[in-house]
């Protein structure tokens, strides 16, 4: 678990694992008592009152309430002199809660990134390399990370460079509630956001004592995380927060460390009751070796899931990244409700990617290739809720450079966006929406539209269907990227996206819920990456260009049980892709994760435990190959990866002001690969503490 979090004692050293990990003699009896008088105590038969959002409200949609919700980390102040609108940031105030998880969620979740807390919205596939810092690849419903938009309270955070956000460069810590918007719908909140819309909402915190927050992590292969956050009011009208994290590992195999610093400083600013300013920056500092996997005859060979004996792609690249994102943001509640939010954002970035490959002893880099980009922007958004309608509108401005690289040259350019959502409410258990949004790229004009309609025969049930059509536009990766390992057969067009989506949801208030949905995509004139044999290096070589019509159809579906102290959830996704009259093997046609726990309150209340196994499977398929220079993924031209499968124990305990975490990842130490060619992990043991603080 990322968050897996610090011992109170600041002067421990942690103890750094060489191969397999052990646990220290003190923390495995903590831990074990733990478990033991977790299982051996009285159970309450209560309801838990604790338990996260997602639990207790799992399937029920905030449509019936015009207010939104309240910060969900806000620590009280109880003179009631500082006062910021609830979910600044949110992309949508009003959406289902099984497309967030809050911060109280984030607790009860096993996950070491950004990525694993995105495994678990249904329809996400996680092209995982298993290792701190690595460009892992999160997947909604077969749409790949170029159609993905990341954002940190509504403003973009993909690099222009690449078009993509390494996952692993977010501290989980930082986050208020992390939205997933797919579907019809993802197309709306951001540029090519085509496939999904992730957010990152980060948290106001208010408390008039000074409020900190310690969390530590430790594992295998030397991996370690720790985070401190630090807030107060120093005045009547103003808010601090600082917080750093450091994250890094020794890496199990050659050529695999990383070692990454980040830090975050808010404050905030009451100009009067109704109107906040908000300064923020987020700093991130990495050096991350890139192996690139191992290779192909060491998986045929047996040794690939040999740290010692496995050969890797690379044994020299490696990659220095240093990033700024500054936002100053003017919150208020102008119209006179405090449901109805303006906010305009003023928001710079600024990123240096540094790759180095090819340093062999004594033999300098034979590739040096420093990335310089940033971007510049005003965004704006309101929204306007009414007795019997919700409409929202935003537009933002933006200017997009490319301030030096040798393979993308020199790039100046200024595109702006527009939209705007519309929700009637026909009915008390019928909800109609239309949308729109309007982009200006690179001096072409783009516009995407849709409808969905949501339907309540019962309490329990909803009924969904929509659909939307919008473009993929080419980023400047696609565009304008040369080297050796690259070429273009000719010009690119957008990409035309058209998807329908239509299914249920069954949800009880106290037993929890079964959530279906079939979903198509077609994609007209699809950017293709595909392999050539025409470069040498270790890494593939790309051809980019319009492919055929790319069909994706398939089914998802997700589930939460409880029974008394036992809870079931799992999702799982049929899949299928064809294009040029052929079925594609880029994905597993059937992958799922899924875990069955002990979860209730123990010792009279006193503890308040979640353990048990969960596990993930995928079928065989071929999947893509990686390319950490051009941060690509190819189509693997390798074998096929073979059906896969692991299973972990993990144990989350909360007592008082802190909460204990043990996993015991791949049990049964299964040797499986689920990206070509990254070994999954092998049986580890990873264990940490998270405590908060109220001086």
């Amino acid at each position: 678990m990322r968050h897996l979090h610090p011992s109170a004692n600041p002067n421990v050293t942690p103890q750094r694992f060489k191969g397999r990990p052990s646990v220290s003699s003190r923390s495995g009896c903590v831990l074990v008592a733990l478990l033991v008088a977790g299982w051996v105590s009285r159970v309450e038969a209560a309801e838990p009152t604790w338990l996260p959002d997602t639990v207790k409200e799992v399937g029920v949609r905030s449509d019936s309430s015009l207010h939104a919700h309240q910060d969900t980390t806000l620590v009280p102040d109880t003179t009631g002199r500082m006062s910021t609108p609830s979910l600044v940031g949110a992309l949508d105030r009003h959406l289902d809660t099984l497309g967030y998880r809050s911060t109280k969620d984030l607790h009860w979740i096993d996950y070491r990134y950004l990525g694993g807390v995105l495994e678990s919205f249904p329809g996400v596939f996680v092209r995982d390399q298993y290792g701190e810092g690595q460009y892992s690849q999160a997947t909604f419903d077969g749409a790949d990370w170029r159609s993905v938009a990341v954002s940190e309270n509504g403003r973009p955070l993909n690099n222009p460079a690449s078009g993509v956000y390494n996952l692993y460069d977010f501290t989980t810590e930082y986050a208020d509630r992390i939205e997933v918007v797919t579907g019809p719908r993802a197309f709306l909140y951001g540029l090519n956001s085509t496939g999904a819309a992730v957010n990152l909402v980060t948290k106001n915190y208010n408390s008039n004592k000074a409020f900190t927050k310690l969390n530590y992590s430790e594992g295998a292969y030397g991996y370690s995380y720790v985070d401190g956050t630090f807030s107060q009011n120093i005045s009547r009208k103003v808010n601090v927060t600082v917080g750093f994290q450091h994250q890094g590992t020794d890496g199990r195999f050659t050529n695999a460390s990383d070692d990454t610093w980040n830090s975050r400083e808010k404050i905030r600013y009451n100009i009067s009751h109704d109107l906040n300013l908000i300064f923020s920056h987020y700093y991130t500092s990495a050096h991350t070796e890139l192996y690139g996997g191992v290779d192909s005859q060491s998986v045929q060979s047996g040794l690939a899931f040999s740290n010692i004996l496995a050969t890797v792609r690379d044994v020299g690249a490696y990659e220095k990244r240093n990033d700024h994102d500054l936002d100053l943001s003017l919150v208020g509640t102008v119209l006179g409700d405090t449901s109805n939010v303006s906010t305009l954002t003023l928001y710079y970035s600024h990123a240096l990617r540094e790759y180095r490959d090819g340093a062999r002893g004594d033999v300098p880099d034979s590739v040096m290739a420093d990335h310089t980009s940033s971007w510049t922007g005003a965004q704006f958004t309101q929204n306007l809720d009414l007795a019997f309608s919700r409409f929202s509108a935003g537009g933002n401005v933006e200017l997009r450079q490319i301030e030096g690289s040798p393979n993308l040259g020199r790039r100046r350019n200024v595109i702006g966006a527009a939209w705007a959502k519309e929700e009637f409410d026909l009915a008390e258990r019928v909800i109609l929406a239309g949308y729109a949004r309007y982009d200006r790229y690179l001096h072409h004009d783009y516009a995407g539209y849709g409808t969905d309609i949501t339907i309540r025969p019962m309490e329990e049930i909803q009924l969904t269907g929509g659909i939307s059509s919008s473009r993929r536009v080419p980023n400047f990766q696609e565009l304008y990227w040369s080297d050796s390992t690259v070429m273009r057969a000719g010009t690119l067009n957008a990409e035309q996206h058209t998807v329908v989506e239509v299914g249920a949801t069954y949800s009880a208030q106290r037993l929890g819920s079964v959530q279906l949905a079939f979903f198509h995509r077609h994609v007209a004139d699809p950017i293709t990456f595909s392999p050539y044999s025409g470069a040498g290096g270790p890494f593939p070589a790309i051809s980019i260009a319009n492919g055929p019509t790319l069909l994706t159809s398939g089914l998802s579906a997700r589930m939460f049980l409880r029974l008394w102290f036992i809870a079931l959830e799992g999702s799982a996704e049929y899949l299928v892709q064809r294009s040029g009259g052929q079925t594609l093997s880029d994905f597993p046609k059937l992958s799922g994760n899924g875990g069955i726990y002990y979860w209730g309150s123990v010792l009279k209340g006193k503890l308040e435990l979640k353990t048990g196994f969960k596990g993930r499977f995928a079928l065989s398929y071929t999947g893509l190959a990686f390319n950490p220079e051009v941060i690509a993924y190819v189509p693997s031209r390798g074998p096929a990866l073979g059906t896969n499968s692991s299973a972990d124990f993990f144990l989350i305990a909360h007592l008082g002001d802190a909460y204990v975490h043990f996993m015991w990842e791949n049990i049964a130490n299964i040797q499986y690969i689920s990206s070509p060619f990254f070994p999954g992990t092998e049986r580890a043991i990873r264990f940490g503490i998270s405590w908060e603080f109220l001086n």
